[in-house]
């Protein structure tokens, strides 16, 4: 009675209550409201609808459980904008914007913006980053004997960075670009303790200016969570006096992954990192074995190569078990000693697809390896690249 005196109170729907009067009346109807947080085909939690209108973010509450900092967070807002006139593909390699900044107990910060864009039929990506902060940080190997391997020397690093990239397709719709890369970032190592080694920098500006060249392979079916596809990076850098830089150096790294469609419900990743550096390179810059559930800059070398493996089984509709194997290998070459060390490490999580349209997913890995252990938070693929 309640409701039907109600509806008496809108004349649309008294009249709605003449037989003669239906189609009037549906016709006249608003058409049902489409949620923006859920998916019209099955109904679940999606983000699709809402990432792709103007002005809408993501935000990304960033938990860090780094070994290398301690425990912290942040928060990020990313801002994805879909070329939706390239149909698909517009959604599955999205222009991304991201604004954030992070803190942690050992008095680590930064902030940090960034722009990935596609112009001209996808002919041309733009790569733009901004940052600055505070790193407190152990790094090994810093010594002229082996035992130097595993004793940390404590740094602040006090930095400011700019990277700015372009890439260029010489052909339509080809898997192939060439770019140009430059990274100009001004670093202040200052050190938390008594130096241990003779020669460690110690309150002193360094600068570095360096261009690099940039060869890759892409044709991965989306950006953020791969189910098929390839993408391989070459990248070799030259820091130069005559750019501005104080350190002149060079650094080297390849990049390989790919991911392989198992079963209807199984995708099996694999990455290939190997990178080395010259003689001169500042020592925060040298490579490191960088694998889940193993503390940053704990096995740095003139050269490092590591591989990680990834199952991925979506085993009820939007969600997936993550099971990952990790190996890397780190060689120092000294004047004194010549030595190499390995790590292995693993790690175990979920995913749950947040964006379908997008091919992204979301989740938690807790990594491990000898003495370690580590949360992260992912969204889309651990080994995102834009």
């Amino acid at each position: 009675m309640f409701l039907a005196a109600l509806a008496c109170l809108i004349p649309a729907l008294c009249v709605a209550e003449d037989p003669a009067a239906t189609d009037t009346v549906a016709s006249t109807e608003s058409p049902p409201k489409v949620s923006k947080f859920r998916d019209p085909k099955d109904g679940q939690f999606d983000l699709s609808t809402f990432l792709a209108t103007p002005k809408r973010f993501l935000p990304i509450p960033l938990l860090v459980t780094e070994p290398a900092v301690g425990y912290g967070g942040g928060l990020a807002g990313m801002f994805i904008r879909p070329r939706k006139q390239a149909g698909s593909e517009g959604f599955a390699r999205p222009n991304i914007s991201i604004v954030g900044g992070i803190a942690t107990e050992n008095g680590t910060w930064a902030g940090f913006a960034g722009d990935s864009s596609r112009w001209f039929d996808d002919r041309v990506q733009s790569l733009a980053a901004v940052g600055g902060g505070q790193l407190n940080l152990d790094f090994y190997g810093l010594g002229n004997a082996s035992d130097s391997l595993d004793q940390p020397v404590s740094y602040t690093l006090d930095f400011s960075l700019l990277l700015l990239q372009g890439d260029w397709k010489p052909k339509p719709k080809s898997p192939w670009s060439i770019g140009l890369r430059y990274i100009y970032s001004q670093v202040e190592p200052k050190l938390r303790d008594e130096p241990q080694f003779p020669g460690l920098a110690n309150s002193i500006d360094m600068d570095i200016s360096a261009p690099a060249g940039v060869l890759e392979y892409d044709t991965r079916n989306n950006l953020f969570t791969p189910t098929s596809g390839m993408f391989a990076e070459s990248v070799y850098l030259a820091s130069r006096e005559e750019l501005g830089a104080s350190e002149e150096f060079e650094r080297f790294q390849q990049v390989v992954m790919g991911w392989i469609p198992l079963a209807d419900k199984w995708t099996l990743g694999m990455r290939g990192d190997y990178q080395w550096s010259s003689e001169g390179t500042p020592f925060f810059l040298r490579p490191y074995i960088k694998l889940r559930g193993v503390a940053a800059m704990r096995y740095q070398g003139d050269e490092m190569a590591s591989a990680e493996v990834e199952a991925r089984w979506q085993f009820r509709g939007r969600w997936s078990l993550v099971s990952v194997a990790g190996y890397g290998t780190a060689h120092t070459d000294r004047e004194f000693f010549d030595a190499t060390r390995d790590v292995w490490s693993g790690a175990a999580g979920f995913r749950y697809e947040l964006a379908r349209m997008f091919g992204m997913h979301a989740g938690m890995d807790v990594g491990f390896s000898s003495g370690e252990t580590a949360i992260y938070f992912q969204i889309g693929n651990a080994w995102f690249r834009p």
